[in-house]
């Protein structure tokens, strides 16, 4: 995507989430999700799951029944679960092909107690390529760009993105502007 498309994509979208100007990180994820459902026609189910230490911090599949599911660790803060969640809507928006799942792969996914052993098992399989995985960050740096601006214009000084002392992943996301490459403004 070209710079005028992600910049059209970008407001198009935080215009569509219709955020409150108290949302927190976790409703905007949720929210997210809401609005891709809903300008893609597909069937988007949300998942935070330990993802143990499988190497892992996010993943997007289809089921062989059509629906998409995304996964995002709960090992991280927030706002690192909203980058991640965001590079998965990002391949998303930019036509890659998620991992297929098996109907028992399916089962366990969508259902209780997924194991790290099997969220392994189904990381090996994705068949995303480098290229696929660069221009997944990019667009999800310039989509998290985008939501900490209007995070820091609607509360004015007291953004609700912003990482706990704690966060080291978050601080450097944000002083980096979390993208490998500056996007245009």
């Amino acid at each position: 995507m070209k710079g005028k498309q992600l910049r059209a994509l970008r407001n198009e979208l935080i215009s569509d989430l219709d955020l409150p100007t108290s949302a927190t990180t976790e409703l905007v994820c949720v929210r997210i999700c809401e609005v891709m459902a809903q300008r893609l026609q597909l069937d988007i189910r949300l998942r935070f799951d330990d993802l143990g230490h499988t190497g892992m911090s996010g993943l997007w599949a289809q089921t062989n029944d059509g629906v998409h599911v995304i996964i995002v660790t709960t090992t991280r803060s927030w706002l690192h679960r909203l980058l991640i969640l965001l590079h998965e809507i990002a391949h998303m928006l930019c036509g890659h092909t998620p991992m297929q799942m098996q109907a028992d792969e399916s089962n366990k996914i969508l259902f209780p107690d997924v194991s790290p052993e099997m969220l392994r098992i189904l990381a090996g399989r994705t068949s995303l390529s480098p290229r696929e995985e660069r221009e997944a960050d990019r667009v999800a740096g310039f989509l998290t760009r985008g939501l900490l601006d209007w995070a820091r214009q609607r509360q004015q000084g007291n953004d609700p993105f912003e990482p706990s002392a704690d966060d080291a992943v978050g601080r450097l996301s944000l002083q980096f502007g979390y993208s490998p490459q500056r996007s245009p403004r």
